[in-house]
């Protein structure tokens, strides 16, 4: 079985909803190396084109205001449809295939103020989900105290 790697911007109101029931129904537009990723970057090794894919996920939730949460994925890929970019489709997300949580400064620090310009690289702390609770706590904290704004709608078309 052939996975992809996808990068699913959340809310917390998602999150709690993973948790919960340890799943989440799609369809969600993520962000995953495609062969567009690939193209704009042909000297670039794997990693490099993992960090542009979360970066990307992660720019459209700083533009949109909403904190920088996403989870790591591993999508079957027959399960993963392209869209644009390195936007794609996916279904169901189960929380066993959340291979890891990204969280940005804005919900490590709880003050939305701390992200960078949208044009600088967004530093991503990353979590285990056997540390679901504690980032679960950590976005509520921002929630309590963030006036930036909704959280985010399903990204659409660039």
């Amino acid at each position: 079985m052939t996975t992809v790697r996808c990068y699913l911007p959340l809310s917390g109101e998602q999150l709690a909803v993973l948790r919960a029931e340890r799943r989440l129904d799609g369809p969600f537009r993520a962000t995953a190396v495609t062969p567009e990723v690939r193209a704009a970057e042909p000297t670039a090794d794997e990693d490099e084109h993992e960090y542009a894919a979360a970066q990307t996920a992660a720019g459209w939730l700083l533009g949109s205001g909403a904190p920088v949460l996403l989870a790591a994925v591993d999508v079957q890929e027959r399960d993963v449809r392209l869209d644009s970019g390195p936007w794609v489709e996916v279904g169901q997300v189960d929380l066993p295939r959340v291979a890891a949580l990204h969280l940005g400064d804005d919900v490590i620090t709880g003050d939305p103020s701390r992200l960078p310009d949208e044009d600088e690289g967004i530093e991503l702390s990353w979590f285990d989900t056997t540390e679901l609770d504690h980032v679960l706590e950590l976005t509520e904290r921002l929630a309590r105290t963030d006036t930036t704004g909704p959280a985010p709608t399903r990204p659409e078309e660039n």
